[in-house]
């Protein structure tokens, strides 16, 4: 029975060593060699030939720690890399966490490509047009080709300020929404033309010739509304002007004479601008009185005098206490009546007159208004 079991173990061993010879040969066959004695020494010296004699195995390992730390870290964010074009059209892979910019190798070439209509090449191949200034139109001032103008008014504008400046007369040929063609008058070869630029009210000189005719002293390219414009930009005290006074002011300061009906309209237009017109204004009242009636009934009173019936109606007085005064007045103010009144500075005179008392604070307390004739 010993001798079978000794048998047996010895057959068991047999079989480990054969198994263990297949595995060797098997590793030898995958190309993996064979370490010499002399590798083998080395590997187990301490002495690697750096010089680091006095460092152990355990410290190198406790070194190497934040190295592999670091490099976790790394792994850790390189897993949240992400391609800003997700259908990979682009060439460039973007680190977010670290601002790197990695090239896809399937978009790595030699050869080098510009796009023509980017934006820098349409900023330097755009041109840049005169704009045109209200400010800097003189005697003295040049239209130019290609200059611009914010709107169709402002070109007319401008026009009819350079011609009243230099004397010249012209007349528009063409004149609709989208493009204005001007010629001289006298016939002397002057051409501009402006037109719309796109879909904006921008316009845009296109054509440009000069005038080579003289001076006309009484330019009809002073207008009324022209004159006008220039009494509401140059003068102040307009109302004070007299007519002779504004004749003399075109005259000396554009060289421009004007008549005395030219210089009176254009003062009208400015007054009516100014301080209203009178005739609108009285026109109106009957609207205005009948919403406050509708609003409280027993305000306001108008006197109308109209002799004859085919006559127009003609404004006597209008008088108005509104019901809160009243009231206001009865329930606690002191039993005093002060009145005072004023005269109208409009084209149709008159007088305001205005009644008032005291309040418990000896304060003037409106109580009624009334306009009456002078």
């Amino acid at each position: 029975m010993v001798q079978d079991q000794d048998e047996e173990q010895e057959e068991e061993q047999d079989e480990e060593q054969d198994e263990e010879d297949e595995e060797g040969n098997v590793l030898e066959g995958e190309g993996v060699e064979n370490v010499d004695d002399s590798e083998e020494e080395r590997m187990g010296n301490d002495d690697d030939g750096f010089g680091m004699d006095n460092v152990t195995v355990k410290e190198e390992r406790r070194n190497l720690n934040p190295v592999l730390d670091r490099w976790k870290r790394m792994k850790k964010k390189n897993k949240r890399v992400r391609s800003i074009f997700e259908d990979k059209e682009g060439a460039f892979v973007i680190n977010e966490e670290v601002g790197q910019h990695d090239i896809i190798e399937e978009y790595d070439t030699d050869e080098l490509s510009s796009n023509e209509d980017s934006d820098e090449n349409v900023r330097e191949n755009k041109r840049h047009f005169p704009k045109y200034k209200a400010e800097d139109m003189t005697k003295g001032f040049d239209f130019t080709l290609g200059m611009e103008f914010k709107s169709l008014k402002d070109f007319k504008s401008a026009l009819q300020e350079h011609s009243v400046l230099n004397g010249k007369e012209v007349k528009f040929i063409k004149n609709d929404l989208k493009r204005v063609r001007t010629v001289c008058k006298k016939g002397c070869g002057f051409l501009i033309m402006a037109s719309k630029v796109g879909s904006s009210q921008t316009f845009r000189v296109k054509t440009l010739v000069g005038h080579n005719c003289g001076r006309a002293f009484g330019s009809k390219s002073a207008s009324v509304e022209w004159i006008a414009q220039v009494l509401v930009d140059r003068f102040v005290n307009v109302a004070s002007m007299t007519v002779i006074k504004i004749i003399d002011e075109i005259k000396n300061s554009y060289s421009v004479g004007i008549t005395q009906w030219e210089a009176g309209r254009a003062k009208k237009i400015v007054m009516d601008c100014l301080v209203g017109d009178g005739e609108r204004q009285y026109a109106r009242l009957y609207d205005y009185v009948a919403e406050l009636l509708r609003v409280k009934v027993g305000t306001f009173k108008i006197k109308v005098n109209q002799p004859q019936p085919t006559l127009p109606p003609r404004f006597g007085s209008f008088y108005m206490c509104l019901d809160g005064c009243k009231e206001g007045f009865l329930g606690s103010c002191r039993p005093f009546i002060g009145e005072d009144g004023c005269h109208l500075k409009t084209s149709y005179g008159g007088q305001l007159l205005v009644v008032v008392g005291r309040d418990p604070n000896d304060q003037y307390f409106p109580l009624a208004f009334a306009v009456v004739e002078t």
